[in-house]
Parts: structure tokens; C-alpha cells; sequence
């Protein structure tokens, strides 16, 4: 403490706040005059009050640039959200329109074969995984009307036909199994054949064709309804390749399938008119 007291600094500091004490008790007043020390001090004390002002007015300023920042991220991630959400409603929009226009093709295909079947629309519930059998499941069985060995056809042509039933499901043989085989006819030279399936490709072939029989790419492949599963006329497929078997003796067609088998939705069961 006396060290304190003996301190030469120590007692100019204070001389000098207790003047400054005094000056800004005295200048605090409302006055008309102001002293010439008080002059001296305000314009030395201009430019340090000026640099703290524009010091502080960057402060502010950088502030409301963090602020703003922080608007613009969540403005930001309020519009991807956004994005988002219309990107799934767009997707479920065009959904609705695909369904539509499936659904549309299916009611004209029922009311141009109103007077010869008696249709039963179904959805595609599953797919057998293996490759060796082609066959899926729809969801209409014994309660619908369903049974054994009627056929299953969509706008496009021939698909299958049923093979096993349950109360409300049934299982379709795809005329792409290793199993499948229907009587065939060439549409424009009713040159006859039966159409079989390869089980692993989306291919048909159509075997038992006559040697001399006219056939050539780009015909058109129908049932021919001599059997008494399958009724005649309805479309299989288009020819896009013609060989002669090993024998010699007779040809065969790989047919193109009119349905496309990878895209199946929506079918119909044609049942016996009462």
C-alpha cells in the first residue's frame, strides 16, 4: 500500500480522473458556452468517437450478414422441401394418369367384345420369381367366377390361362412357360401351327409349319380356336423370324408377343356367357 502511495503514476491517474470527473460534471449542464480545454478534448476525441462509430456500424453490419445467412439456409432448405413434396405429387399425378389411360383401353377392349365374353377385370398381385415357369397371380378367384383353364387376356392379346384357384386368387400360366402351347393360325394365310413358350425369354415359337406354307416377318400371329380351351382370333404376337427345323420338313416362326409380359397390371378373365 505505501509503494502504492509513493507512486508518482499513481497520483497523476487520479489527479486525472478526478479532473475528468469534475469536466463532465460541469459540461453535463445545459450551457451556451463551451471552454476551450473542453474544445481541445471533443476535437481530440472526434476521430477515436468516429473509428468506434464505424467500427460498431461494421459489427452491426456483419451481424446482419450471419442473419441473413441464416435466413437464406432456411429459406433454402424450406424450398428444397418444397421441391420435394411437388416432385412426389407430380410423381403421383402421373401415376393416376398412367392408371387412366390403362383403365381406359381396358373399357373399350369390354365394350368391343361385349356381344362374344363375358369379362372379368383383375390386378396382378404377384409373379412367380423362377425363370423356368412363367406364372403370376391375380386377385379373383372361385368367389368371382373363376375356375380352371379359362383364359386371361389383356387389350394388347393373349396372356394365359388359369390354372389353379382360390376363394379370391388364382394362378395364370403365361403362354411364356416351357408348358404353355396354343393352336395357332397365320392371320392372313391361315397357315396353322402351335405356339410355345421359352420359358427365360420373352420370345414365342411357333412350331409345325408346313414346308411349303407361305410365311414372312412382320405377319401377325392369332389363336385358332381349334381347341377347346382357347377361342379363336385372339392376337398372340408378330412374326420376326423364320427357320426350317432340323428335320427339314417343316418350319418354324419366332414369335413376338403382342403383351408386353414385364409391364402386366391389370388383366381380364374371359368367363363363359350365360
Amino acid at each position: 500500500m505505501r509503494s502504492l502511495l509513493k507512486n508518482k503514476f499513481f497520483w497523476l491517474g487520479l489527479l486525472i480522473a478526478i479532473f475528468m470527473m469534475g469536466f463532465m460534471r460541469h459540461t453535463a449542464v445545459e450551457r451556451e458556452d463551451v471552454f476551450a480545454a473542453e474544445k481541445m478534448i471533443r476535437t481530440a476525441y472526434s476521430p477515436l468517437q468516429n473509428g468506434v462509430n464505424r467500427v460498431r456500424g461494421h459489427l452491426v453490419e456483419i451481424g446482419s450478414i450471419f442473419s441473413s445467412k441464416t435466413v437464406l439456409v432456411n429459406q433454402n432448405q424450406r424450398l428444397h422441401r418444397q421441391i420435394n413434396e411437388l416432385k412426389q405429387q407430380n410423381q403421383t399425378l402421373l401415376e393416376y394418369q398412367y392408371e387412366n389411360q390403362r383403365l381406359r383401353q381396358m373399357l373399350d377392349f369390354r365394350d368391343r367384345h361385349r356381344e362374344e365374353y363375358r369379362l372379368e377385370a383383375a390386378e396382378v398381385i404377384a409373379r412367380s420369381p423362377e425363370n423356368w415357369h412363367k406364372t403370376m397371380t391375380i386377385n379373383r378367384g372361385e368367389v368371382d367366377g373363376i375356375s380352371r383353364n379359362l383364359i386371361v387376356v389383356t387389350p394388347q392379346g393373349l396372356v394365359g390361362r388359369v390354372t389353379a384357384c382360390t376363394d379370391t386368387s388364382s394362378e395364370v400360366l403365361l403362354i411364356l412357360d416351357r408348358e404353355s402351347a396354343v393352336g395357332a393360325l397365320i392371320q392372313t394365310s391361315r397357315t396353322q401351327g402351335i405356339v410355345e413358350g421359352h420359358g427365360d425369354q420373352n420370345q414365342l415359337r411357333m412350331v409345325n409349319i408346313p414346308y411349303d406354307s407361305s410365311i414372312r416377318n412382320g405377319q401377325t400371329v392369332v389363336t385358332s380356336g381349334l381347341s377347346e380351351i382357347f377361342p379363336p382370333g385372339l392376337r398372340i404376337g408378330e412374326v420376326t423370324d423364320v427357320g426350317h427345323e432340323s428335320n427339314g420338313l417343316l418350319k418354324y416362326a419366332v414369335i413376338k408377343p403382342s403383351v408386353d409380359f414385364d409391364k402386366l397390371e391389370e388383366v381380364f378373365v374371359i368367363q363363359p356367357v350365360k
